[in-house]
């Protein structure tokens, strides 16, 4: 047990400090499939970084990277985001949608599983939730999203996107 909790304190670890410096490529250009192709792993660092930076921190950067990502999202042929408003009752959040797009182009990404609405959309859920958790003195209170926690914490997040779309 004592060795597995070092493991996972090490693996945490690695994972904040790789996310923490993550550097918006310089001279990037969407113009081409393969230009999109091209930054499969800058994007999936940059929606890391986003969800594991506090947002009252390198908001400067925070920019930077939501220009990128939002660059990136509406341009790319491979991942397709489906906006449901069902599912994201949270649109007074920018920073949450950003990263629920972001999580679920992640997820597809990883997964190479680019036509899972069901999974991208929990993939999206369960990072705005981490979000808005490690960011409560910046983010507004939001019902919707506290709706999500509770509904998470009873194991019923999955069954309650699944019946919204």
């Amino acid at each position: 047990m004592k060795k597995n909790l070092s493991i996972l304190c090490v693996f945490l670890f690695t994972i904040s400090i790789t996310a923490q410096n993550f550097e918006v490529p310089k001279n990037y250009s969407f113009e081409k499939a393969e230009d999109y192709a091209n930054q499969r792993s800058n994007i999936i660092k940059a929606v890391d970084w986003l969800e594991n930076t506090a947002m009252n921190q390198e908001t400067e950067k925070r920019k930077e990277v939501n220009t990128y990502l939002t660059q990136w999202l509406t341009g790319t042929p491979d991942v397709t985001i489906n906006l449901n408003p069902e599912v994201i009752t949270f649109m007074d959040c920018s920073d949450c949608l950003l990263v629920f797009m972001g999580s679920w182009a992640k997820y597809a990404l990883v997964n190479k599983d680019y036509n899972n609405e069901l999974k991208g959309s929990i993939a999206g859920i369960e990072s705005v939730i981490r979000l808005y958790e490690s960011n409560k003195n910046s983010i507004k209170k939001n019902k919707a999203i506290e709706k999500y926690i509770k509904l998470q914490e009873k194991g019923k997040l999955e069954n309650d996107i699944k019946s919204k779309i």
